[in-house]
């Protein structure tokens, strides 16, 4: 009896189409200064109403979130002690990835639009009551 997933065997899901990819894990954090020891570029972004910061952590992109004001979703995952908050894929059209991601069980939240963090490309929000909350970046 072997231990662990065998890789070789592991189940490919396609959500949001073929050339969807995994970009970041998103993170709440009360303090992005209190959160990293060294000095990270903060970008706060009015539209979505944080402030975030990209770190990476034993090879995986993490994007800090720390909330600009009281009524914001992340300051609602932080009260409920909810750290981890979404995932997020690249996708080379995102009105198609929203279809498809339809297709499979989730609803888009928020439709596309401008996100500081990424230089105004469009983002999006999903969500599925089996994978939680994910976030969609067209490249």
């Amino acid at each position: 009896m072997t231990h662990g997933a065998d890789m070789a065997n592991i189940f490919e899901l396609d959500m949001f189409g073929p050339h969807a990819a995994f970009h970041h894990l998103g993170l709440a954090v009360k303090s992005i200064k209190n959160a990293v020891t060294n000095d990270v570029e903060i970008v706060s972004d009015e539209i979505q109403r944080v402030s975030v910061a990209f770190v990476r952590m034993n090879g995986i992109n993490i994007e800090l979130i720390e909330p600009l004001a009281e009524n914001t979703p992340i300051t609602s995952s932080l009260k409920r002690d909810v750290r981890l908050v979404h995932m997020c894929f690249t996708v080379p059209d995102i009105r198609e990835a929203i279809q498809r991601g339809r297709a499979n069980g989730f609803h888009c939240i928020a439709k596309p639009v401008p996100a500081v963090a990424f230089g105004g490309k469009q983002i999006a929000w999903l969500f599925s009551k089996t994978y939680g909350l994910v976030e969609l970046l067209e490249e």
